[in-house]
């Protein structure tokens, strides 16, 4: 099940729902994201109402985030050109003749030359494969410090949010996530391991997250810098 969302006209906010909440709030994130919480009973109509009464103030704090943005790089696809798995640098090599569109070798991805047109869906399709196995084991050890599970993890394309929790008790990760330090990725991970038992960011969501990692402060400052990275684009077919 896809997390919740409200689009009107050009946003799309992500809607989180809590038993606890009385009241509707929005939020704008670091990087563009926007976010409303909700009571679970809260009805669509609800939400679109209280979401268009700020629409000024939203579109007001999104122009001041895109001041501060990094511009994106395009990746050219040429051989030579750096490509992060995990926050290390691995060089790309074209190549005439092997099975696969893409391959990595532990050194070197790998990419036929007559691929290189789709060259974009290849990695992002080789981040999603890639990157879940080694997401789930990682959730795993997590989820002990914050004493919190998911029924399921998934990667996939979720715009400008690093990570996303699902009402059903899912937990969503951008597939360029996997480009990232381990370190900031196990912040993305403590941050949505702890929306599963608290739907916002209030004291107790933020004490939860400091339980399980004391410097999530330094951690949080570091990924709002890195901005864009790779320039792919963000929006994905899936």
């Amino acid at each position: 099940m896809n997390p919740e969302v409200l689009t009107l006209k050009d946003l799309t906010f992500e809607v989180r729902r809590s038993q606890r909440r009385r009241t509707i709030a929005i939020s704008v994130g670091r990087q563009g994201e926007l976010s409303i919480y909700a009571p679970d009973t809260v009805t669509q109509v609800a939400l679109v109402r209280n979401a268009q009464k700020k629409l000024l103030w939203v579109h007001r704090k999104l122009a001041e985030k895109e001041v501060y943005r990094i511009p994106q790089r395009q990746p050219s696809f040429v051989s030579g050109e750096p490509f992060s798995f995990l926050g290390r640098n691995y060089r790309l090599r074209l190549v005439d003749n092997q099975s696969k569109p893409l391959d990595f070798n532990g050194e070197y991805f790998l990419l036929r030359q007559n691929e290189r047109r789709r060259a974009q869906e290849h990695f992002k399709r080789w981040y999603r494969e890639h990157g879940l196995p080694w997401l789930k084991k990682r959730v795993v050890l997590l989820a002990k410090r914050v004493g919190a599970s998911p029924m399921e993890i998934k990667v996939r394309d979720i715009g400008y949010r690093w990570g996303s929790c699902g009402k059903s008790g899912n937990v969503y990760f951008h597939w360029k996530l996997l480009q990232l330090p381990v370190r900031l990725v196990d912040y993305v991970i403590i941050h949505e391991l702890a929306h599963l038992t608290e739907g916002n960011h209030g004291k107790d969501f933020w004490r939860r997250v400091e339980r399980a990692m004391p410097d999530w402060r330094q951690r949080k400052e570091e990924l709002s810098e890195r901005g864009d990275w790779n320039g792919f684009s963000t929006q994905d077919n899936q």
